[in-house]
Protein backbone atom coordinates (compact mmCIF):
# COMPACT_ATOMS: atom_id res chain seq x y z
CA UNK A 1 0.00 0.00 0.00
CA UNK A 2 1.47 3.50 -0.78
CA UNK A 3 0.88 6.79 0.88
CA UNK A 4 -0.54 9.85 -0.34
CA UNK A 5 2.15 12.20 -2.33
CA UNK A 6 3.10 14.98 -1.46
CA UNK A 7 1.84 16.71 -4.43
CA UNK A 8 -1.68 15.19 -3.71
CA UNK A 9 -1.31 16.20 0.49
CA UNK A 10 -0.36 19.72 -0.63
CA UNK A 11 -2.93 20.56 -3.03
CA UNK A 12 -5.69 19.11 -0.77
CA UNK A 13 -4.32 21.59 1.91
CA UNK A 14 -4.40 24.58 -0.62
CA UNK A 15 -7.50 23.71 -1.63
CA UNK A 16 -8.69 23.60 1.85
CA UNK A 17 -7.42 26.92 2.31
CA UNK A 18 -3.97 25.76 4.24
CA UNK A 19 -0.49 25.51 3.78
CA UNK A 20 1.79 22.36 4.32
CA UNK A 21 3.80 23.62 7.30
CA UNK A 22 0.30 23.92 9.42
CA UNK A 23 0.11 20.00 8.98
CA UNK A 24 0.69 19.45 13.24
CA UNK A 25 -2.56 21.04 13.86
CA UNK A 26 -5.56 20.34 13.51
CA UNK A 27 -7.98 22.30 11.92
CA UNK A 28 -11.05 21.44 11.03
CA UNK A 29 -13.00 18.34 12.14
CA UNK A 30 -11.71 15.04 10.74
CA UNK A 31 -9.12 17.36 10.31
CA UNK A 32 -8.69 18.67 6.46
CA UNK A 33 -11.58 19.04 3.86
CA UNK A 34 -10.91 15.60 2.52
CA UNK A 35 -12.23 14.75 6.12
CA UNK A 36 -10.00 11.62 6.96
CA UNK A 37 -9.45 12.22 10.44
CA UNK A 38 -5.68 11.51 9.53
CA UNK A 39 -2.90 13.43 10.98
CA UNK A 40 -0.47 12.65 9.02
CA UNK A 41 2.76 14.70 11.16
CA UNK A 42 4.12 11.73 12.83
CA UNK A 43 4.92 12.24 17.08
CA UNK A 44 5.01 9.90 20.17
CA UNK A 45 1.14 9.48 19.43
CA UNK A 46 2.49 7.29 16.37
CA UNK A 47 5.06 5.95 18.08
CA UNK A 48 3.49 2.16 19.56
CA UNK A 49 6.46 2.43 22.05
CA UNK A 50 5.56 6.02 23.46
CA UNK A 51 1.80 5.40 23.45
CA UNK A 52 1.45 3.02 26.59
CA UNK A 53 2.14 6.37 28.49
CA UNK A 54 -0.63 8.43 27.97
CA UNK A 55 -1.88 10.67 30.08
CA UNK A 56 -4.10 13.54 31.62
CA UNK A 57 -2.32 16.38 31.64
CA UNK A 58 -4.90 19.41 32.15
CA UNK A 59 -8.70 19.57 31.91
CA UNK A 60 -10.69 22.80 31.35
CA UNK A 61 -13.87 23.61 32.47
CA UNK A 62 -16.43 26.05 32.00
CA UNK A 63 -16.24 29.25 34.40
CA UNK A 64 -18.68 28.73 37.02
CA UNK A 65 -22.30 28.98 35.82
CA UNK A 66 -21.74 28.79 31.93
CA UNK A 67 -22.31 25.04 32.29
CA UNK A 68 -23.64 23.54 28.97
CA UNK A 69 -22.00 20.50 26.73
CA UNK A 70 -19.27 19.91 24.30
CA UNK A 71 -20.72 18.00 21.37
CA UNK A 72 -18.51 19.25 18.70
CA UNK A 73 -14.95 18.04 18.85
CA UNK A 74 -11.82 20.52 19.41
CA UNK A 75 -9.94 22.15 16.74
CA UNK A 76 -6.38 23.68 17.36
CA UNK A 77 -4.29 26.15 15.92
CA UNK A 78 -0.93 27.83 17.08
CA UNK A 79 -1.34 25.91 20.27
CA UNK A 80 -4.88 26.82 21.21
CA UNK A 81 -7.76 24.71 20.96
CA UNK A 82 -11.12 26.03 20.10
CA UNK A 83 -14.46 24.49 20.97
CA UNK A 84 -18.24 25.80 21.34
CA UNK A 85 -20.71 24.47 23.90
CA UNK A 86 -24.62 23.75 24.01
CA UNK A 87 -24.13 26.79 26.62
CA UNK A 88 -24.28 29.38 23.86
CA UNK A 89 -20.54 30.01 24.42
CA UNK A 90 -17.60 29.65 22.31
CA UNK A 91 -13.57 29.17 23.77
CA UNK A 92 -10.19 29.68 23.02
CA UNK A 93 -8.10 27.67 25.23
CA UNK A 94 -4.26 27.38 25.63
CA UNK A 95 -3.40 23.75 24.68
CA UNK A 96 -0.26 23.36 26.96
CA UNK A 97 -1.63 24.81 30.13
CA UNK A 98 -5.21 24.32 29.73
CA UNK A 99 -6.41 27.99 30.56
CA UNK A 100 -8.83 30.17 29.25
CA UNK A 101 -8.09 32.85 26.47
CA UNK A 102 -11.04 34.33 25.22
CA UNK A 103 -14.65 33.20 25.18
CA UNK A 104 -17.42 34.57 22.57
CA UNK A 105 -20.03 36.32 23.15
CA UNK A 106 -18.44 38.22 26.48
CA UNK A 107 -20.50 38.26 29.48
CA UNK A 108 -23.33 40.58 29.17
CA UNK A 109 -23.87 40.04 25.79
CA UNK A 110 -26.71 37.65 24.56
CA UNK A 111 -25.92 34.02 23.77
CA UNK A 112 -26.45 31.77 20.78
CA UNK A 113 -29.83 30.47 21.66
CA UNK A 114 -32.95 29.20 19.74
CA UNK A 115 -36.66 29.20 20.45
CA UNK A 116 -37.56 29.97 24.13
CA UNK A 117 -40.69 27.90 23.91
CA UNK A 118 -41.43 24.33 22.81
CA UNK A 119 -40.28 21.07 23.95
CA UNK A 120 -36.35 19.89 24.64
CA UNK A 121 -32.86 20.25 23.63
CA UNK A 122 -33.38 17.93 20.64
CA UNK A 123 -36.39 19.69 19.29
CA UNK A 124 -36.35 23.41 20.39
CA UNK A 125 -34.40 24.55 23.42
CA UNK A 126 -31.31 26.39 23.30
CA UNK A 127 -28.60 24.31 21.29
CA UNK A 128 -25.99 26.93 21.38
CA UNK A 129 -22.76 25.31 18.99
CA UNK A 130 -22.83 21.48 18.59
CA UNK A 131 -20.49 21.33 16.13
CA UNK A 132 -16.41 21.91 15.33
CA UNK A 133 -14.92 25.08 13.91
CA UNK A 134 -12.66 25.03 11.10
CA UNK A 135 -10.04 27.91 10.89
CA UNK A 136 -8.64 29.69 8.14
CA UNK A 137 -6.66 33.62 7.78
CA UNK A 138 -6.55 34.22 11.52
CA UNK A 139 -10.41 33.30 11.56
CA UNK A 140 -12.18 30.72 13.45
CA UNK A 141 -15.44 30.08 11.72
CA UNK A 142 -18.85 27.92 13.57
CA UNK A 143 -22.53 27.51 13.38
CA UNK A 144 -25.16 28.48 16.31
CA UNK A 145 -27.99 30.16 16.36
CA UNK A 146 -28.59 33.62 16.78
CA UNK A 147 -30.76 35.27 19.19
CA UNK A 148 -30.92 38.82 18.55
CA UNK A 149 -34.33 39.64 17.76
CA UNK A 150 -33.76 41.28 14.70
CA UNK A 151 -33.07 38.02 13.05
CA UNK A 152 -36.65 36.20 12.66
CA UNK A 153 -37.97 37.53 16.10
CA UNK A 154 -35.06 35.73 17.63
CA UNK A 155 -35.90 32.27 17.56
CA UNK A 156 -32.55 30.91 17.03
CA UNK A 157 -32.16 30.86 12.68
CA UNK A 158 -28.93 29.68 12.56
CA UNK A 159 -25.45 31.37 10.89
CA UNK A 160 -21.97 31.21 10.66
CA UNK A 161 -20.14 33.38 12.79
CA UNK A 162 -16.42 34.21 11.96
CA UNK A 163 -13.98 35.28 14.99
CA UNK A 164 -10.65 36.28 14.91
CA UNK A 165 -8.09 33.93 16.02
CA UNK A 166 -6.16 36.75 18.36
CA UNK A 167 -8.38 37.89 20.54
CA UNK A 168 -11.84 36.56 19.51
CA UNK A 169 -13.66 39.73 18.23
CA UNK A 170 -16.67 39.25 15.47
CA UNK A 171 -15.19 39.60 12.13
CA UNK A 172 -18.58 38.53 10.58
CA UNK A 173 -21.79 36.94 11.20
CA UNK A 174 -23.00 35.02 7.95
CA UNK A 175 -26.38 36.01 6.38
CA UNK A 176 -28.83 33.72 8.01
CA UNK A 177 -28.25 29.96 6.68
CA UNK A 178 -31.14 28.42 8.64
CA UNK A 179 -34.48 29.93 9.55
CA UNK A 180 -36.54 29.84 12.49
CA UNK A 181 -39.80 31.32 12.42
CA UNK A 182 -41.70 29.80 14.84
CA UNK A 183 -41.71 26.88 18.24
CA UNK A 184 -44.24 24.81 17.20
CA UNK A 185 -43.33 20.79 17.47
CA UNK A 186 -45.06 19.42 14.58
CA UNK A 187 -46.20 22.19 12.79
CA UNK A 188 -45.50 21.63 9.17
CA UNK A 189 -46.25 24.79 7.57
CA UNK A 190 -45.87 28.12 7.67
CA UNK A 191 -43.04 27.60 9.81
CA UNK A 192 -39.45 26.34 9.61
CA UNK A 193 -37.81 24.60 11.88
CA UNK A 194 -34.00 24.69 10.20
CA UNK A 195 -31.00 23.86 11.96
CA UNK A 196 -27.64 23.50 11.89
CA UNK A 197 -26.36 21.79 15.11
CA UNK A 198 -24.16 18.86 13.90
CA UNK A 199 -22.90 20.20 10.76
CA UNK A 200 -19.26 21.35 10.79
CA UNK A 201 -18.23 24.15 7.98
CA UNK A 202 -16.24 23.57 4.86
CA UNK A 203 -13.50 26.05 4.14
CA UNK A 204 -12.67 25.75 0.32
CA UNK A 205 -11.19 28.55 -1.59
CA UNK A 206 -13.31 31.78 -1.19
CA UNK A 207 -15.80 29.97 0.47
CA UNK A 208 -17.81 28.45 3.68
CA UNK A 209 -19.85 25.84 3.43
CA UNK A 210 -22.61 24.64 5.67
CA UNK A 211 -25.36 21.54 5.60
CA UNK A 212 -28.26 22.62 7.19
CA UNK A 213 -30.90 20.31 8.16
CA UNK A 214 -34.20 19.87 11.18
CA UNK A 215 -35.21 19.98 14.78
CA UNK A 216 -36.10 16.92 16.17
CA UNK A 217 -37.80 15.39 13.12
CA UNK A 218 -40.53 17.43 14.18
CA UNK A 219 -41.16 17.93 11.42
CA UNK A 220 -38.25 16.73 8.96
CA UNK A 221 -36.92 20.27 6.98
CA UNK A 222 -36.06 20.38 3.13
CA UNK A 223 -32.12 19.61 3.55
CA UNK A 224 -29.81 21.91 2.28
CA UNK A 225 -26.17 23.39 1.59
CA UNK A 226 -25.38 26.78 2.17
CA UNK A 227 -22.50 28.45 0.89
CA UNK A 228 -20.88 32.12 2.08
CA UNK A 229 -18.37 34.15 1.27
CA UNK A 230 -15.29 33.82 3.45
CA UNK A 231 -14.61 37.21 3.41
CA UNK A 232 -17.43 38.81 4.42
CA UNK A 233 -20.32 35.77 5.16
CA UNK A 234 -22.58 36.80 3.00
CA UNK A 235 -24.33 34.40 0.75
CA UNK A 236 -22.90 33.33 -2.60
CA UNK A 237 -25.21 33.93 -5.41
CA UNK A 238 -25.61 31.84 -8.01
CA UNK A 239 -25.02 28.96 -5.44
CA UNK A 240 -28.39 26.38 -4.73
CA UNK A 241 -28.81 22.99 -3.20
CA UNK A 242 -31.93 21.47 -1.97
CA UNK A 243 -32.60 17.90 -1.37
CA UNK A 244 -36.01 17.53 -2.91
CA UNK A 245 -39.04 20.03 -3.69
CA UNK A 246 -41.00 19.38 -0.11
CA UNK A 247 -39.55 18.05 2.95
CA UNK A 248 -36.19 15.83 4.13
CA UNK A 249 -32.82 15.31 3.24
CA UNK A 250 -31.29 17.26 5.96
CA UNK A 251 -27.52 17.42 5.33
CA UNK A 252 -26.19 16.39 9.30
CA UNK A 253 -22.66 15.98 8.83
CA UNK A 254 -19.76 18.86 7.43
CA UNK A 255 -19.74 18.48 3.94
CA UNK A 256 -16.21 17.28 2.29
CA UNK A 257 -14.15 18.66 -0.49
CA UNK A 258 -13.22 16.84 -3.83
CA UNK A 259 -11.08 19.01 -6.39
CA UNK A 260 -13.97 21.46 -7.74
CA UNK A 261 -16.78 19.65 -5.90
CA UNK A 262 -18.77 18.84 -2.38
CA UNK A 263 -18.99 15.80 -1.19
CA UNK A 264 -22.30 14.82 1.47
CA UNK A 265 -24.57 12.83 2.65
CA UNK A 266 -28.45 13.44 3.29
CA UNK A 267 -30.98 12.23 5.72
CA UNK A 268 -34.55 10.46 5.13
CA UNK A 269 -37.49 12.32 3.21
CA UNK A 270 -40.58 9.71 3.77
CA UNK A 271 -41.93 9.72 7.53
CA UNK A 272 -40.92 11.72 10.68
CA UNK A 273 -43.28 12.86 13.88
CA UNK A 274 -45.96 14.54 11.06
CA UNK A 275 -46.69 11.24 9.51
CA UNK A 276 -45.08 9.97 5.65
CA UNK A 277 -45.56 11.78 2.87
CA UNK A 278 -46.42 10.64 -0.22
CA UNK A 279 -46.27 10.09 -3.22
CA UNK A 280 -42.01 10.17 -3.22
CA UNK A 281 -40.41 13.94 -3.34
CA UNK A 282 -39.20 14.80 -7.04
CA UNK A 283 -36.20 15.28 -6.59
CA UNK A 284 -35.52 12.84 -4.39
CA UNK A 285 -32.08 13.09 -2.95
CA UNK A 286 -32.52 11.74 0.58
CA UNK A 287 -30.71 8.94 2.05
CA UNK A 288 -28.03 9.85 -0.24
CA UNK A 289 -24.37 10.45 -1.07
CA UNK A 290 -24.41 13.50 -3.11
CA UNK A 291 -21.48 15.24 -5.06
CA UNK A 292 -22.10 19.26 -6.21
CA UNK A 293 -20.42 21.57 -7.93
CA UNK A 294 -18.68 23.78 -5.61
CA UNK A 295 -19.81 26.65 -7.42
CA UNK A 296 -23.17 26.33 -8.07
CA UNK A 297 -24.42 23.58 -6.05
CA UNK A 298 -25.45 21.40 -9.68
CA UNK A 299 -25.94 18.36 -8.77
CA UNK A 300 -23.14 15.74 -10.40
CA UNK A 301 -23.63 12.47 -9.14
CA UNK A 302 -26.46 10.90 -6.14
CA UNK A 303 -25.99 7.83 -5.03
CA UNK A 304 -29.05 5.79 -2.93
CA UNK A 305 -29.08 2.41 -2.08
CA UNK A 306 -32.03 2.65 0.31
CA UNK A 307 -35.38 3.44 -1.96
CA UNK A 308 -37.68 5.31 -1.16
CA UNK A 309 -40.11 2.13 -0.20
CA UNK A 310 -37.66 1.05 2.32
CA UNK A 311 -36.73 4.14 4.57
CA UNK A 312 -37.50 3.70 7.82
CA UNK A 313 -35.17 6.55 8.51
CA UNK A 314 -31.87 5.20 8.66
CA UNK A 315 -30.41 8.88 8.01
CA UNK A 316 -27.27 9.19 6.40
CA UNK A 317 -25.87 11.20 9.44
CA UNK A 318 -21.98 10.65 9.23
CA UNK A 319 -19.94 12.20 6.79
CA UNK A 320 -17.69 11.46 3.66
CA UNK A 321 -14.02 10.60 4.17
CA UNK A 322 -12.27 11.28 0.93
CA UNK A 323 -9.70 8.98 0.43
CA UNK A 324 -6.74 8.46 -1.92
CA UNK A 325 -5.43 5.27 -2.24
CA UNK A 326 -3.64 3.03 -4.44
CA UNK A 327 -7.44 1.84 -6.25
CA UNK A 328 -7.80 5.31 -6.82
CA UNK A 329 -9.77 8.21 -4.93
CA UNK A 330 -12.89 6.45 -3.07
CA UNK A 331 -15.41 8.49 -1.46
CA UNK A 332 -16.73 6.46 1.97
CA UNK A 333 -19.27 6.43 4.49
CA UNK A 334 -21.81 4.12 6.61
CA UNK A 335 -25.32 4.53 6.59
CA UNK A 336 -27.57 4.80 9.73
CA UNK A 337 -28.09 1.49 8.95
CA UNK A 338 -25.17 -0.23 9.54
CA UNK A 339 -23.97 -0.65 5.24
CA UNK A 340 -20.40 1.06 4.22
CA UNK A 341 -19.83 1.79 1.22
CA UNK A 342 -17.15 3.02 -0.82
CA UNK A 343 -17.97 5.21 -4.41
CA UNK A 344 -15.54 6.36 -7.26
CA UNK A 345 -15.32 9.57 -6.36
CA UNK A 346 -15.30 10.84 -9.98
CA UNK A 347 -18.06 8.65 -11.20
CA UNK A 348 -20.24 7.95 -8.24
CA UNK A 349 -20.39 3.93 -9.14
CA UNK A 350 -20.11 1.56 -6.16
CA UNK A 351 -16.84 0.31 -6.12
CA UNK A 352 -17.70 -1.79 -2.75
CA UNK A 353 -20.56 -2.14 -0.09
CA UNK A 354 -19.84 -4.23 3.14
CA UNK A 355 -20.99 -6.38 3.81
CA UNK A 356 -22.10 -7.08 0.15
CA UNK A 357 -25.77 -7.68 0.42
CA UNK A 358 -27.22 -5.77 -2.25
CA UNK A 359 -25.75 -7.39 -4.82
CA UNK A 360 -23.14 -5.65 -7.64
CA UNK A 361 -24.86 -2.53 -7.73
CA UNK A 362 -25.12 -1.96 -4.21
CA UNK A 363 -28.66 -0.88 -4.32
CA UNK A 364 -31.38 -2.47 -2.39
CA UNK A 365 -34.41 -3.53 -4.45
CA UNK A 366 -37.50 -1.73 -3.66
CA UNK A 367 -39.30 -4.92 -2.90
CA UNK A 368 -36.99 -5.89 -0.16
CA UNK A 369 -36.90 -6.39 3.96
CA UNK A 370 -37.80 -3.02 5.97
CA UNK A 371 -34.17 -3.23 7.87
CA UNK A 372 -33.04 0.35 7.31
CA UNK A 373 -34.51 2.04 10.32
CA UNK A 374 -33.64 5.16 13.00
CA UNK A 375 -30.67 3.01 14.00
CA UNK A 376 -27.09 4.37 15.30
CA UNK A 377 -24.08 4.13 12.74
CA UNK A 378 -23.53 8.15 12.88
CA UNK A 379 -19.54 8.19 13.05
CA UNK A 380 -17.14 8.82 9.66
CA UNK A 381 -14.45 6.87 9.42
CA UNK A 382 -10.82 7.32 9.49
CA UNK A 383 -8.45 6.87 6.57
CA UNK A 384 -4.87 5.50 6.93
CA UNK A 385 -3.14 4.50 3.82
CA UNK A 386 -5.50 1.90 1.96
CA UNK A 387 -7.20 1.48 5.29
CA UNK A 388 -10.64 2.61 6.66
CA UNK A 389 -11.26 2.20 10.35
CA UNK A 390 -14.99 2.79 11.06
CA UNK A 391 -17.59 1.50 13.42
CA UNK A 392 -19.91 -0.76 10.81
CA UNK A 393 -22.70 -2.91 11.30
CA UNK A 394 -19.88 -5.85 9.82
CA UNK A 395 -20.75 -9.09 8.39
CA UNK A 396 -23.36 -10.63 10.84
CA UNK A 397 -24.61 -7.03 10.38
CA UNK A 398 -27.87 -8.99 8.96
CA UNK A 399 -28.69 -12.02 11.38
CA UNK A 400 -27.67 -10.41 14.52
CA UNK A 401 -29.58 -7.07 14.08
CA UNK A 402 -28.60 -3.32 13.17
CA UNK A 403 -27.40 -2.70 16.84
CA UNK A 404 -24.66 -5.54 17.52
CA UNK A 405 -21.45 -3.64 16.60
CA UNK A 406 -22.31 0.09 17.62
CA UNK A 407 -19.58 -0.74 20.02
CA UNK A 408 -16.78 -2.47 17.45
CA UNK A 409 -14.59 -0.88 15.10
CA UNK A 410 -13.56 -2.31 11.85
CA UNK A 411 -10.48 -1.63 10.11
CA UNK A 412 -11.44 -2.31 6.37
CA UNK A 413 -9.02 -2.81 3.20
CA UNK A 414 -9.98 -0.12 1.16
CA UNK A 415 -8.62 -1.78 -2.19
CA UNK A 416 -9.18 -5.62 -1.36
CA UNK A 417 -9.03 -7.69 -4.62
CA UNK A 418 -11.93 -9.73 -3.39
CA UNK A 419 -14.52 -9.83 -0.11
CA UNK A 420 -13.08 -11.91 1.74
CA UNK A 421 -9.63 -9.99 1.94
CA UNK A 422 -11.60 -6.80 2.86
CA UNK A 423 -11.51 -6.88 6.74
CA UNK A 424 -7.62 -6.12 7.81
CA UNK A 425 -8.74 -6.13 11.33
CA UNK A 426 -11.87 -5.78 14.03
CA UNK A 427 -12.21 -4.94 17.80
CA UNK A 428 -14.59 -4.31 20.46
CA UNK A 429 -13.39 -0.99 21.83
CA UNK A 430 -13.32 -1.47 26.17
CA UNK A 431 -15.26 0.42 28.03
CA UNK A 432 -17.85 0.89 25.55
CA UNK A 433 -21.34 0.56 26.08
CA UNK A 434 -22.99 -1.65 23.20
CA UNK A 435 -25.66 0.73 22.88
CA UNK A 436 -25.99 3.70 20.62
CA UNK A 437 -23.59 6.50 20.77
CA UNK A 438 -20.58 3.92 21.94
CA UNK A 439 -18.03 5.15 20.27
CA UNK A 440 -16.97 8.44 18.81
CA UNK A 441 -15.36 8.93 15.18
CA UNK A 442 -12.18 7.49 15.51
CA UNK A 443 -8.53 9.39 14.19
CA UNK A 444 -5.33 7.93 13.47
CA UNK A 445 -1.66 8.68 13.42
CA UNK A 446 0.94 6.26 11.79
CA UNK A 447 -0.97 3.54 12.49
CA UNK A 448 -2.37 4.41 15.99
CA UNK A 449 -6.09 4.71 16.56
CA UNK A 450 -7.53 6.91 19.11
CA UNK A 451 -11.26 6.33 19.91
CA UNK A 452 -13.65 7.66 22.73
CA UNK A 453 -15.86 5.87 24.71
CA UNK A 454 -19.07 6.83 26.20
CA UNK A 455 -18.20 5.43 29.30
CA UNK A 456 -15.44 8.15 29.61
CA UNK A 457 -12.51 6.21 28.05
CA UNK A 458 -10.11 7.27 25.19
CA UNK A 459 -8.36 3.99 23.73
CA UNK A 460 -5.46 3.47 21.42
CA UNK A 461 -5.25 0.69 19.52
CA UNK A 462 -2.06 -0.36 17.31
CA UNK A 463 -2.88 -1.42 13.79
CA UNK A 464 -0.71 -5.03 13.82
CA UNK A 465 1.42 -3.58 10.50
CA UNK A 466 3.17 -1.32 13.14
CA UNK A 467 3.95 -3.97 15.66
CA UNK A 468 5.21 -6.13 13.37
CA UNK A 469 2.24 -8.20 12.72
CA UNK A 470 1.74 -8.63 16.74
CA UNK A 471 -1.65 -9.19 17.73
CA UNK A 472 -3.77 -9.36 20.85
CA UNK A 473 -5.65 -12.44 19.10
CA UNK A 474 -7.63 -13.78 16.58
CA UNK A 475 -11.23 -14.08 15.38
CA UNK A 476 -13.54 -14.27 12.66
CA UNK A 477 -14.59 -11.28 10.60
CA UNK A 478 -17.88 -12.56 10.51
CA UNK A 479 -18.45 -12.76 14.89
CA UNK A 480 -21.16 -15.27 14.45
CA UNK A 481 -18.39 -17.64 14.14
CA UNK A 482 -15.80 -18.35 17.13
CA UNK A 483 -13.79 -21.24 15.89
CA UNK A 484 -11.24 -21.07 12.60
CA UNK A 485 -12.83 -24.06 10.75
CA UNK A 486 -15.76 -22.64 11.24
CA UNK A 487 -15.12 -19.07 9.91
CA UNK A 488 -13.19 -20.61 6.72
CA UNK A 489 -15.24 -22.89 6.27
CA UNK A 490 -18.27 -20.56 5.98
CA UNK A 491 -16.21 -18.59 3.58
CA UNK A 492 -14.96 -15.52 5.93
CA UNK A 493 -11.77 -14.38 6.96
CA UNK A 494 -10.02 -14.83 10.44
CA UNK A 495 -8.63 -11.60 10.84
CA UNK A 496 -6.28 -10.03 13.91
CA UNK A 497 -7.67 -8.11 16.97
CA UNK A 498 -5.17 -5.44 17.28
CA UNK A 499 -3.51 -4.67 20.95
CA UNK A 500 -4.51 -2.12 22.99
CA UNK A 501 -2.10 0.34 24.01
CA UNK A 502 -3.73 2.38 25.84
CA UNK A 503 -7.02 2.70 27.92
CA UNK A 504 -7.14 5.79 29.86
CA UNK A 505 -10.04 6.63 32.04
CA UNK A 506 -10.73 10.43 32.07
CA UNK A 507 -11.38 12.15 35.53
CA UNK A 508 -14.87 11.94 37.22
CA UNK A 509 -18.21 10.64 36.18
CA UNK A 510 -18.96 13.85 34.23
CA UNK A 511 -16.58 12.33 31.70
CA UNK A 512 -18.56 9.75 30.52
CA UNK A 513 -20.45 10.43 27.15
CA UNK A 514 -17.27 11.13 24.69
CA UNK A 515 -19.76 12.17 21.76
CA UNK A 516 -17.12 12.63 19.05
CA UNK A 517 -13.47 12.05 17.79
CA UNK A 518 -9.92 12.89 19.55
CA UNK A 519 -7.89 15.97 17.71
CA UNK A 520 -4.94 15.12 17.07
CA UNK A 521 -1.99 18.08 17.37
CA UNK A 522 1.42 18.53 18.09
CA UNK A 523 2.08 15.66 20.08
CA UNK A 524 -1.16 16.11 22.37
CA UNK A 525 -4.52 14.48 22.16
CA UNK A 526 -7.78 16.90 22.67
CA UNK A 527 -10.91 15.50 23.51
CA UNK A 528 -14.26 16.91 24.87
CA UNK A 529 -17.30 15.66 26.69
CA UNK A 530 -21.18 15.83 27.16
CA UNK A 531 -20.19 16.40 30.76
CA UNK A 532 -18.67 19.69 29.89
CA UNK A 533 -15.02 19.24 30.03
CA UNK A 534 -12.05 19.27 27.26
CA UNK A 535 -9.35 17.07 28.01
CA UNK A 536 -5.54 17.50 26.76
CA UNK A 537 -3.45 13.94 26.92
CA UNK A 538 -0.06 13.35 26.16
CA UNK A 539 2.31 10.27 26.22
Amino acid sequence: MRRPSITILAAALLAFGLTACESPNWPAYRHSGLRQGEQDHETHLSDPAKVPALAVRWTFTPPSGEGGSFYGSPIVVHHRVFIGSTSGYFYAIDAKTGGLIWQFPPHGHPLMGTCAGGGGTQTFGQYGVMSSAAYFDDTVVFGAPDSDPATDSGLGSGRLWALKESDGSLVWKSDVVAHVNGCTPGNVAPELHERIAYSAPLVSEDAVYVGTHDAGDDPIQNGKVMAVDRATGHLLPGFSYSSTNSRGGGVWNGPAAEHDSLLFTTGNTRCDGAGCQSPEPSPNRGLSMVKIDRKTGAVQWQFQPVPYDLDDDPDWSAGVTVMETSCGRLATSVQKDGWTYALEAGSGSCSWQFPPTAGPGCKFAPGGAHIHGDTDYKRPGAAWEDVLVINTGGEALVHDGVGAGYGRLHALNACAPDELHRVRWLVDVPHASGSGYSIGAPTVTGGVVYVTTDQGHVVALADPLILGGAAAGYRCSNVDFTTLAACTVAGYAWVPIPKVLADVPLDGSSAAGLRNEAAIAHGRLFVSTVGGHVYMLSP
